[in-house]
C-alpha cells in the first residue's frame, strides 16, 4: 500500500517527522498483517472478532460495552500467538466476523489500514483537522493507496502556500524515480471529454447532456510548475510528469502536450501497470522532495481534546 502523507490542508504526522513515520508505517503494517495471517492460519482469528458483553455496574444497572475478544487471551495460559492492544499509532485490529479466506482477510485488513492512514494524514498526537467525510468513500484515493506499493508517497489534493496565497493543487504521487501530478476526471462509463487548448473543455459533445468544464490542464500545469519550482530551489533532480486520469470515461485530446499521459478507460491499466509493479526501493531524493513539498503546504488544525 502506498503511504498517504498529506490530504488537503489537514495536519499530517508525516509533516512532523517524515522519516520516522514513513518507516513506522511500513513496520506496523507488516507486523500486524503477519499477526493476523498467523492467527487466521491457526484458527485463532476469533481473538480479533468484536463481541458485545453486558457488564453490570455496582448498582445493578446494565451497560452495553464492546469487549474485544482478543483480550481474553490474557486469561489463557501459553497462547500460541501474542495479540497486543491497539493504540493511536497502529490500526485497530478488531473485526465483525472471521474471514472465509486469506484473500478476504487481506481485503478486510486493507480497508482497516486505509482508515488508519486517513487518521495519520489528518491528525497528530496533539492536534487534528476537520477532514472531509467523503474521503472515506473516495474511490480514487483508495485505488492509489491500495494498489500502489509501499514505496510510493501520495499527497492528495494538497494546498500549497505561495507567499501570502494558498493554492489548491492536484494530487501528487512521489515515487522513487519520479513525481507524477495527477488530475482526476470523474465520468460515467460512456462519458466523453473533448480536450483542447481552450480554457473550457466539452463533455459529451453533440449529446443532449452536453456540458462544459474548466480545462483540467490549468490546475494540472499549475501543480507541475509549482512542484518543479520547489524542487529546483533545493536542487532535487526528480523528473516531474503529468497524468490526466479518467478511469471510467474517455478523453479525446488530439493536441495533448508531449509531457502529458492521458489515462482514460482505454489506457488506465497500462498507465497503472509500471507503478503497481515498481520494485525500486525508496530513495533519498524522493524523501527529500516529499519533505520540501510538505514544508510548503498549508496546515489548518486545532488542539485535540480527546
Amino acid at each position: 500500500m502506498a503511504q498517504l502523507i498529506k490530504v488537503h490542508a489537514c495536519i499530517s504526522r508525516y509533516e512532523m517527522d517524515l522519516y520516522r513515520y514513513q518507516s513506522r508505517f511500513l513496520r506496523v503494517k507488516k507486523q500486524q498483517w503477519l499477526m493476523l495471517k498467523e492467527a487466521f492460519e491457526k484458527n485463532e482469528f476469533h481473538h480479533f472478532v468484536k463481541k458485545e458483553q453486558m457488564e453490570r455496574t455496582e448498582n445493578g444497572e446494565g451497560s452495553l460495552t464492546r469487549i474485544r475478544s482478543y483480550r481474553l487471551n490474557k486469561e489463557r495460559s501459553g497462547p500460541s500467538v501474542t495479540y497486543p492492544e491497539a493504540n493511536m499509532d497502529s490500526p485497530e485490529l478488531s473485526f465483525h466476523a472471521t474471514p472465509g479466506s486469506l484473500d478476504e482477510l487481506k481485503e478486510m485488513f486493507m480497508k482497516r489500514v486505509f482508515h488508519f492512514q486517513l487518521k495519520w494524514a489528518t491528525s497528530t498526537i496533539r492536534d487534528r483537522s476537520f477532514a472531509d467525510p467523503s474521503l472515506s468513500d473516495d474511490h480514487n484515493l483508495q485505488e492509489l493507496l491500495q494498489k500502489l506499493p509501499d514505496q510510493h508517497l501520495i499527497m492528495y489534493a494538497p494546498v500549497l502556500r505561495v507567499k501570502n496565497t494558498s493554492i489548491a493543487l492536484d494530487t501528487i504521487l512521489i515515487s522513487p524515480g519520479e513525481i507524477t501530478c495527477i488530475h482526476f476526471l470523474e465520468g460515467g462509463r460512456h462519458d466523453v471529454y473533448m480536450g483542447s487548448a481552450e480554457r473550457f473543455w466539452r463533455k459529451n459533445p453533440g449529446e443532449k447532456d452536453e456540458s462544459s468544464l474548466l480545462s483540467p490542464m490549468i490546475s494540472l500545469s499549475r501543480t507541475a510548475a509549482l512542484v518543479k519550482q520547489l524542487l529546483k530551489e533545493k536542487e532535487i533532480g526528480l523528473k516531474v510528469k503529468k497524468a490526466l486520469v479518467c478511469k471510467e470515461g474517455f478523453v479525446e485530446y488530439p493536441e495533448a502536450p508531449y509531457d502529458l499521459t492521458v489515462a482514460d478507460k482505454r489506457a488506465y491499466s497500462q498507465w497503472m501497470y509500471p507503478h503497481v509493479h515498481h520494485s525500486m526501493p525508496m530513495k533519498h531524493d524522493q524523501l527529500k522532495a516529499a519533505g520540501v513539498l510538505l514544508a510548503n503546504c498549508v496546515i489548518e488544525s486545532f488542539r485535540r481534546n480527546d
